[in-house]
């Protein structure tokens, strides 16, 4: 009864999204659209069992008052977006395939998603021209740079090109550690969208599981991006988001 229940609300969801994107974004402000992208977010997370927890290291990480900047982390599942979003909203640069997806494609296009076109020459070159401009706008801009998803245990290879948008915009560049625990605070994998797994037995797995889980965000102190390259840059976020992902695995 309880998952038929958490089913039934998460269509409802999804539908209510994809109704609003499709005849009311197109009229809303900017505050009205934050607005409702937060909202749906969370309480997409709260349907699916999931709640977010944020650790800020320092004051100047949280980027719903310091911004814009390019956040910068680790990738586990199709849920990290919405983590985000329910903190603050954010512009995200994702693989094209995105776009193609029932109801999610179209609510990521209408929340300004960057899509990086597969198989097109200049692809990156125009993702990374197309989020200096929104940077420039004042809206920060998030990249996972392992280009696929990992487990959360550790971070997988970063490609360093995702560092460009803050080095042209002259904005920080924020690493996240980003990983799902149990409520009893043991680290999990469970709820991580790996290999050839569909969205829907991702869900299913959410759905399935009588504790839910919690995705916890570490956001790493601002990385001033003056007068670096980005294979510095990109390194150093790794290493940072790789010594707090492990540590927290150990912590618990």
């Amino acid at each position: 009864m309880r998952k038929a229940w958490m089913v039934f609300r998460l269509v409802v969801h999804l539908l209510y999204g994809f109704v609003v994107a499709l005849t009311l974004w197109p009229l809303l402000g900017k505050k009205q659209k934050e607005m409702i992208e937060q909202c749906w977010a969370g309480q997409l997370l709260l349907i699916l069992n999931v709640q977010v927890r944020v650790v800020y290291e320092k004051p100047e990480a949280d980027y719903s008052i310091h911004k814009p900047c390019l956040l910068y982390s680790n990738h586990v599942s199709w849920l990290d977006i919405f983590a985000f979003n329910s903190i603050h909203p954010v512009t995200f640069i994702a693989k094209s395939e995105i776009s193609k997806w029932p109801i999610g494609g179209l609510l990521a296009k209408r929340s300004g998603t960057l899509f990086i076109e597969r198989g097109k020459r200049h692809a990156v070159r125009d993702v990374i021209h197309a989020a200096v401009k929104v940077l420039g706008t004042g809206r920060c801009v998030a990249v996972f740079p392992e280009g696929t998803t990992g487990a959360g245990n550790t971070p997988l290879h970063f490609h360093s090109n995702f560092v460009q948008p803050a080095i042209q915009a002259g904005v920080p560049l924020l690493p996240v550690s980003l990983q799902y625990f149990k409520p009893d605070g043991s680290f999990s994998t469970e709820p991580a969208f790996l290999g050839d797994q569909t969205i829907l037995e991702n869900i299913k797995v959410l759905l399935n599981s009588k504790t839910g889980f919690v995705v916890q965000l570490y956001i790493h102190a601002p990385i001033n991006t003056e007068g670096r390259t980005r294979h510095e840059l990109s390194d150093e976020a790794h290493e940072r988001i790789r010594t707090i992902c492990q540590a927290q695995i150990l912590a618990h």
